[in-house]
């Protein structure tokens, strides 16, 4: 009952996911992360002892191939699972076991892995690719987005009298800038909502203005404003609250 697109950007370097479920708080257990921005997800069944032990293989140098060989060893129940993986230089790899509850299934493009499971069908996982391969020049955040709107458009998850809402949503991407190359740039989620997707596009757009001011404020904070005078001139439509007395 999960679908995601993980993506790589070659201009900028940057790797994200885009993830979505009917789940509460399903970004908290999954998807995975190392100290150098590689990604992991675990889902259809997933598994933290897993993701932890495929972050751990990549954080050790292994391959994307590698590491889903690490992760088969350490899990009995692997057939269950989908998994993919998206490394800060693109190398990448995705599985969708047999045991996987239908519709489950994945698209590896270039540049990407679109996956799902629970879904009502491949053309749920077909339009996230397309909309992902169809947005090239939008920031890699923006693309990712698209994705799983493309998703949700298609049909989404399915359920026993119709379709599952979109609880859950995350939108996370890697590399903030020059020096930052393996910090988020940015890292949003919406852990309960019954239009989660809906809401991560307006937390997104609320949010643009400050990826750039957080970056250049971590390597030059002595030129930075205090946040109530930087968010008053940068987002008069969302202006920070009056402070208490």
């Amino acid at each position: 009952m999960t679908y995601c697109i993980l993506g790589f950007c070659e201009t900028t370097g940057q790797s994200g996911i885009a993830y979505t479920t009917v789940t509460i708080a399903g970004g908290g257990t999954s998807p995975f992360y190392t100290y150098g921005g590689d990604i992991v997800v675990v889902q259809a069944y997933g598994n933290i002892a897993t993701g932890i032990a495929g972050a751990r293989a990549l954080d050790q140098g292994q391959s994307p191939e590698e590491a889903m060989l690490t992760m088969k060893g350490v899990d009995s129940a692997f057939d269950f699972r989908q998994v993919g993986i998206m490394m800060r230089d693109g190398r990448k790899a995705a599985l969708t076991g047999n045991s996987a509850r239908p519709w489950a299934g994945h698209h590896v493009g270039e540049h990407f892995i679109a996956m799902g499971n629970v879904l009502v069908g491949e053309e749920v996982v077909q339009a996230m690719s397309t909309a992902f391969t169809e947005s090239v020049g939008e920031t890699l955040a923006e693309r990712l987005l698209r994705g799983i709107e493309a998703g949700r458009d298609a049909g989404g998850q399915v359920a026993p009298d119709g379709r599952y809402d979109e609880r859950c949503a995350l939108l996370k991407v890697f590399g903030a800038g020059p020096g930052l190359e393996a910090a988020p740039a940015l890292d949003l989620r919406i852990d309960l909502a019954s239009d989660a997707v809906t809401r991560m596009r307006a937390f997104y757009e609320t949010y643009k203005p400050v990826i750039k001011r957080r970056a250049a404020r971590a390597l030059n904070p002595a030129d930075d404003l205090p946040t109530s005078d930087w968010e008053a001139v940068h987002m008069q439509d969302n202006p920070p609250p009056p402070a208490r007395k």
